[in-house]
């Protein structure tokens, strides 16, 4: 495995584009606020200012803490003459993060890069966002980057953004000791009745939870909808969903069996407790198994005594062994920032492959340069990265943005925490879900 690269994807590839922008009445250009340059779109180069770069992130506990401390560790030793302020909005799936941007940018007081999803989310900046051309190109991203996030980090012809991490959507972790005490096989988890029959064994075997959740935000349970209609319906209903040109049966099917695991077979404290205390769960092992994307694994790469193959395990998500559901992390850049040349001097730094490694190691998520030496990562990121270059199925996230606008992605969740958040009426979620796209 050490001879892995992260190489670019096969054909056909699915993923988020970027897309036009939804605009907002301003210009493109837009000045750097303190230094009176340009803020990037053709114009000179921005000077440096006295003022301290302002970095805003999500990334406050779990897998995140550890990876974001690194790297501002390395930012410090690498960029000592560089005055900084990273600091966290914490909040489930970015929404705190989202709504402090947002009001940030209303205000014409916006931070001088923020962590969010690019593709299809970062339509709402349009206009907003300065162009990092002169990064991308003078660090040579445009080539060591991967296409599929370059592609993604693109809004009105220019690059806004830069790709910190990919994470895998569809994942089922487990813990080895619970299912060797239940009989299960985690190689049997290949179908939706499978998995059933390997939570009936667990709860008749065991005294453990079958399968650990959240469901305190409305993300999650749309998360969880999206796998079940991955494993079972398949990625070209889901597309076909996405496109305007959605199955409503399918989308019941897949809610029922979402439904059937959530009401039967998970915890009683789910709509009260964050994901890291869910997966806290499975690491004392007090549940079985646990689905999420694989920043879950960050949690199991920093806890002592909790070593892949021995104490979890891990396999795609039963009917989805085929797909890697395609997730980003990216810095986005505004405009009229305080801080515009830090800001580069930022950028520059994050898709360096020292820190690509460094901090998706810590964060259970892959680097998207091309060229980092697989020895270098762990064994689970390893498989993920071979999947990432092999895989031809990849289809995008939704409940992360890659999918849909930040309006489509409003409208989804709204559409679960109406439905779907318990009672769980799969008929009324599948319509208004019809109706979104």
């Amino acid at each position: 495995m050490g001879s892995l690269g992260v190489g670019a994807l096969v054909a056909g590839c699915s993923g988020g584009d970027g897309g036009d922008g939804d605009g907002d009445g301003t210009s493109d250009g837009g000045s750097d606020g303190d230094g009176g340059m340009d803020g990037g779109d053709g114009g000179e180069t921005p000077t440096m200012t006295d003022d301290a770069m302002e970095a805003l992130h999500g990334w406050t506990g779990g897998d995140g803490a550890a990876a974001v401390g690194r790297l501002v560790e390395m930012f410090e030793e690498q960029h000592s003459d560089v005055e900084h302020d990273i600091k966290p909005i914490g909040g489930d799936a970015n929404e705190n993060l989202n709504a402090t941007v947002a009001r940030r940018l209303a205000n014409r007081n916006p931070p001088d890069a923020f962590a969010s999803w690019p593709g299809k989310t970062m339509e709402q900046y349009g206009g907003r966002l300065m162009s990092i051309d002169d990064v991308w190109e003078e660090a040579g991203y445009t080539d060591s980057i991967h296409p599929k996030a370059r592609e993604a980090s693109r809004l009105n012809d220019a690059y806004r953004s830069i790709p910190l991490g990919s994470h895998r959507l569809n994942n089922l972790f487990y813990n080895t000791a619970v299912l060797e005490a239940a009989g299960v096989d985690p190689e049997s988890l290949t179908s939706y009745d499978a998995f059933i029959d390997a939570l009936d064994a667990v709860d008749q075997n065991t005294d453990a939870i079958p399968i650990t959740m959240t469901t305190r935000g409305s993300w999650a349970n749309l998360q969880y909808f999206v796998e079940f209609m991955l494993g079972t319906e398949g990625q070209e209903p889901y597309e076909a969903w996405l496109d305007g040109e959605g199955d409503g049966e399918a989308l019941v099917r897949a809610l029922d069996k979402t439904k059937n695991v959530i009401e039967n077979y998970s915890n009683n404290d789910k709509s009260s407790i964050s994901f890291p205390e869910a997966n806290d769960k499975l690491i004392a092992g007090d549940a079985a198994f646990f689905t999420m994307g694989n920043w879950a694994y960050g949690m199991y790469r920093n806890t002592d005594n909790f070593e892949f193959n021995e104490d979890w395990g891990w396999t795609a998500f039963p009917g989805t062994e085929d797909m890697y559901v395609w997730h980003l992390d990216n810095f986005l850049f505004p405009r009229d920032g305080n801080a515009p040349q830090k800001a580069r001097v930022f950028a520059e730094f994050l898709g360096t492959k020292d820190v690509q490694v460094e901090f998706n190691n810590l964060k259970g998520s892959i680097p998207l340069r091309t060229d980092v030496d697989g020895s270098r990562l762990t064994e689970f990121l390893n498989l993920n990265v071979e999947d990432l270059n092999n895989l031809e199925k990849f289809p995008p996230t939704l409940a992360h943005g890659l999918a849909a606008t930040a309006d489509e992605l409003s409208a989804c969740k709204d559409a679960i925490a109406s439905n779907f958040m318990g009672p769980y009426d799969a008929e009324a979620t599948a319509d208004e879900l019809m109706s979104v796209f």
